[in-house]
């Protein structure tokens, strides 16, 4: 098990060439009770936390575990591991960038109705390497995560934003399709600090983006 007194659900799993697992989940267990180690965060931040861990190669414990949130609730967390061993960490979040560990982007100012985020936890796993926001003024979810050779991360959801306030840039489709929402896909940039691309993927019905993979081309 990975948990402690309260909610601990896991959402996503990774595995390095050492055969670590990094799992991703949200929790509601305070670091009384929650094995929080090493970080990157050890310390509760109210209401659900997204969480990440790294278990050994022989799955006896934990080199580390913590949280990743703020004041409001962050949801549904997926995980991709690069070949140095940091984590990339895509969900949902209602926390502003007054409790949010913002830091380096892709946006660092929530943008309201709850944004889809993504995180880079640096390979020891004591802080983020950056975290930030992906979103506009409806309610966008972040669920898959690939990254690749060169460390870019590819993030898919489902958002309710228009064009009117998604970042929308390049593509694949820069214009909303109507229904409550489009998928989208976007991809965030090496250092963190912004889009590469973004853009939808919808008609006129609900469309929602649940996975993604990358292949060496990008």
């Amino acid at each position: 098990y990975i948990g402690g007194s309260g909610d601990d659900r896991g959402y996503g799993i990774d595995v390095d060439a050492s055969g670590s697992a990094y799992v991703s989940g949200h929790t509601n267990s305070t670091e009384a009770t929650f094995p929080a180690t090493g970080g990157p965060d050890i310390t509760f931040n109210g209401s659900f936390d997204a969480f990440v861990a790294k278990v050994d190669p022989a799955g006896t414990g934990l080199l580390y575990a913590g949280y990743i949130g703020g004041g409001g609730f962050e949801e549904r967390p997926w995980i991709a591991v690069d070949a140095s061993g940091s984590a990339y960490v895509s969900g949902y979040t209602t926390s502003t960038q007054a409790s949010f560990p913002a830091t380096g982007g892709p946006d660092t100012t929530h943008n309201g109705g709850g944004d889809a985020f993504v995180a880079k936890v640096n390979p020891s796993g004591t802080g983020l390497v950056y975290a930030g926001y992906i979103g506009g003024s409806g309610a966008d979810v972040g669920w898959g995560i690939a990254v690749d050779d060169s460390g870019s991360a590819y993030v898919t959801g489902r958002t309710a934003s228009t064009e009117a306030t998604f970042p929308v840039t390049g593509g694949p489709d820069t214009t909303f399709n109507g229904g409550f929402e489009d998928a989208f896909v976007a991809k965030v940039d090496p250092a963190g600090t912004g889009l590469l691309y973004a853009g939808y993927i919808g008609g006129s019905e609900d469309d929602l983006g649940l996975g993604i993979a990358v292949d060496a081309s990008g």
